[in-house]
């Protein structure tokens, strides 16, 4: 079960992840037709994953809160779906989910640049702030300042590793199989120009992953020792490091092979004083060859490479997520008020919880704590007869 929680998240902040990248791209990328409708193509299998991921996520939170088999979850999703938090939130994202393909639909010969494209983003902005409200942050409420954060995390990240996967399966393959890229001064400069680009936008999302994600980890640690004490700060580390990687191939792309493909592409490359006496960053002028291309390989190589290890940062993520924070272990694991206001919306039932009452072991929106821990029989009785039968 818990196997289906992470994969479940797993997949939707790939989705969001996917769709980041692709929208950064189109604004980054060549001024080429050709290469944009290909982007344009990957955007809208980039919408159905998230389509699918978000009703995927309605079946993963019910399962998660009713702690009841798969097969009769069926029973619940209407229940989940319309009378909890986390069901308000749900719709919320499904219409942002329908202005994506509305502006998807309408930016086939815009994306990026237009109107349609800032409506999708927008859209996409909203779907991942919902995402930020159902987890760990919104656990205080849906509107807190670790919200924000914390949704200013998921969209750095998502737009550095996502754009990462855009050049790596889209943009670099359709760039090498032309040889108008290849042979061509100009449409060089282009193809470098744009990489440039991109290179700027994730050095400014790298920015606003460190800021987030060092505050969200201090308020879930909540000491320092708890970064390798406990589970959630070892599962941090392990982020860390893969986050780490990534990086360090960033940055040589950065100081080392972007001068190189500027001096390819008949430009000026630029390259730093201090980072070019850094091992391993030394920047020698580029030399062309028969096998003018390498440059374009070579960094073409070290972006697969990183978006690699940015799927693996997002499988990590998605651990994360289902961890416990030591910060919270402290609180006892599903506030008392958070249960009692479930109780007044599923049930006619009054009065203060007990293990009879209905919905016993109701988590918050943010889908924590565990339904084993706080529902181990898998109990999901609902006492009112015209709304859900009672398993």
């Amino acid at each position: 079960m818990d196997g289906f929680f992470v994969t479940a998240t797993w997949l939707d902040v790939l989705a969001i992840t996917a769709c980041s990248g692709c929208i950064a791209c189109a604004w980054a990328a060549p001024q080429s037709g050709a290469l944009r409708r290909t982007l344009w193509k990957g955007l809208g299998g980039a919408t159905l994953l998230i389509t699918i991921s978000s009703l995927l996520m309605l079946v993963s939170r019910t399962w998660e809160m009713s702690g009841a088999p798969l097969i009769s979850v069926g029973q619940f999703l209407p229940l989940v779906a319309m009378k909890t938090p986390y069901g308000t939130n749900w719709w919320v994202r499904m219409a942002a989910v329908q202005v994506l393909w509305l502006a998807w639909v309408a930016g086939r010969f815009s994306l990026g640049r237009g109107p349609a494209g800032a409506l999708y983003a927008l859209a996409l902005a909203v779907i991942a702030y919902t995402r930020s409200a159902t987890g760990h942050a919104g656990d205080d409420g849906m509107f807190m300042p670790a919200v924000w954060i914390d949704w200013l995390h998921l969209l750095a990240g998502a737009v550095w590793v996502g754009s990462l996967l855009a050049w790596s399966l889209i943009v670099f393959p359709a760039l090498l199989r032309n040889d108008a890229w290849q042979s061509d001064a100009a449409q060089r400069r282009l193809a470098v120009n744009g990489y440039g680009r991109l290179s700027a936008l994730s050095g400014v999302a790298v920015a606003v992953i460190a800021l987030s994600g060092a505050y969200g980890a201090w308020e879930g640690l909540g000491t320092t020792a708890a970064l390798w004490q406990s589970p959630y700060g070892q599962i941090l580390l392990v982020k860390v490091t893969l986050v780490g990687g990534m990086l360090g191939l960033g940055a040589h792309n950065r100081y080392v092979k972007l001068p190189h493909l500027d001096q390819w592409a008949g430009q000026r490359g630029a390259r730093h004083p201090l980072v070019n006496k850094l091992p391993g960053f030394s920047s020698w002028p580029y030399r062309a060859n028969p096998e003018a291309i390498d440059p374009l390989k070579r960094c073409a190589t070290t972006v697969n490479i990183q978006a690699l290890l940015g799927i693996a940062v997002l499988a990590v993520a998605a651990l994360l997520h289902h961890a416990m924070p030591p910060a919270d272990m402290h609180h006892s694991f599903c506030e008392p008020s958070a249960i009692n206001a479930a109780v007044e919306l599923l049930s006619p039932v009054k009065g203060p919880l007990n293990a009879a009452s209905p919905l016993a072991g109701y988590p918050p929106a943010s889908g924590r704590p565990s339904p084993h821990e706080q529902n181990p029989a898998g109990v999901f009785h609902i006492h009112d007869s015209e709304s859900a039968p009672t398993p």
